[in-house]
């Protein structure tokens, strides 16, 4: 490895891949490095692993064309499985949700909310919304990370299990705070969405319900 380019220290380890915080010519980066399978056959695992670190690489690259608040990739290397971003220096709202204000949890999941709308309106499903996977910095900027089971649709269905998703989370982990946030949310969702479609946008929140009473709900990890 170049002595421009240094891992120091292992930040995070999934199912799926770990993330190493290092350098880069210079810059604060996260290696993200899709794990092998050994359960899997040696030449479908490589294969695998590099279209999801390609995949996830380029839906990075357009939504960041959208305006949007998500790490920058300095690198996609598809022979290693590696994704090379920009480190997001900031805390998961994960983290600090409880200790918001009223007013900022309202801004906050608005602001959420329309993000969430820009990327499904350009046919971007994120397929892992937490409050783990956005980042609030101390100017007050909101990054969406992971995406690594993102995934392109323009079906209202995976729209609404996309938000469904989300409502689980805030339900499971926030549960006080749940129904105030989620609200905020949906606000900020159909303020950005009506714009283009307000009968699709209308018909994406009302198939939350539709899901949840069949009992759709996939969580990430066996999707």
């Amino acid at each position: 490895m170049s002595s421009e380019i240094t891992t120091e220290k292992l930040i995070h380890k999934g199912a799926e891949a770990s993330l190493f915080y290092g350098h880069w010519f210079g810059r604060n980066v996260i290696f993200k490095h899709r794990i092998p399978k050994k359960y899997r056959l040696e030449e479908l695992d490589k294969k695998i692993r590099s279209e999801r670190t390609l995949n996830e690489g380029k839906a990075l690259i357009k939504v960041k064309g959208y305006g949007l608040n998500v790490p920058q990739i300095y690198e996609i290397d598809t022979q290693n499985s590696i994704l090379i971003m920009k480190y997001i220096e900031g805390k998961k709202l994960k983290n600090i949700l409880e200790s918001l204000s009223k007013n900022k949890k309202e801004k906050y999941f608005k602001k959420i909310g329309r993000d969430i709308a820009v990327l499904h309106k350009n046919g971007h499903i994120h397929g892992d919304i937490t409050t783990s996977n956005l980042i609030v910095t101390d100017e007050e900027e909101i990054f969406l990370i992971d995406f690594g089971l993102h995934e392109y649709s323009d079906t209202i269905e995976d729209k609404s299990v996309d938000l469904h998703l989300f409502k689980r989370v805030l339900i499971s982990s926030h549960g006080d705070d749940f129904e105030f946030c989620f609200n905020a949310f949906l606000e900020g969702y159909k303020s950005e969405y009506e714009i283009i479609n307000k009968t699709d946008c209308d018909q994406i929140i009302k198939n939350i319900n539709a899901i949840e009473s069949r009992g759709r709900y996939v969580k990430p990890e066996d999707r």
